[in-house]
């Protein structure tokens, strides 16, 4: 019976171990596809991004996952836009203003860091909904 059990417990372990490699697996490619699609953003752009603007959108990425989904950053209008998650409909802004501070956060003092002057923010939800916005001098203020 204590091997019957052990082999049972061995397997269920085995299982919940594939089902969490599937599930890490399936959340690269999830990053892996919206840094793809960032880099197509990007590419839109009239002028390639300088080393300081690819080198800040990185470290910005790095820093707000699992705050935001990933962001982009236009050079040109020197505005960073993260896109959220589309639960965040559903969210007060109370429930929100603990992310919306920490994306500021970071997207401000990255910003400082590489040489980028009072970038803009806006925070989106996956379908384009505007949910805050700040020009990069004021505060980070909720649109609606």
């Amino acid at each position: 019976k204590a091997a019957s059990e052990s082999s049972e417990k061995a397997a269920s372990e085995s299982s919940e171990k594939a089902a969490s490699e599937s599930k890490a697996q399936a959340f690269s490619s999830s990053i892996d596809q919206q840094a793809s699609q960032s880099s197509a953003n990007n590419l839109m752009q009239s002028t390639p991004l300088s080393k300081n603007a690819k080198s800040y959108l990185k470290k910005v990425n790095k820093l707000s996952e699992g705050t935001a989904q990933f962001a982009t950053y236009d050079e040109d209008m020197n505005e960073l836009t993260y896109v959220g998650f589309d639960s965040w409909s559903d969210y007060s802004h109370s429930d929100l203003q603990s992310m919306m501070d920490i994306l500021e956060t970071v997207a401000n003092r990255q910003a400082v860091a590489h040489n980028i002057h009072n970038p803009s923010i806006e925070v989106k939800l996956p379908d384009g909904t505007l949910i805050t916005e700040s020009d990069g001098i004021d505060d980070i203020e909720f649109v609606n």
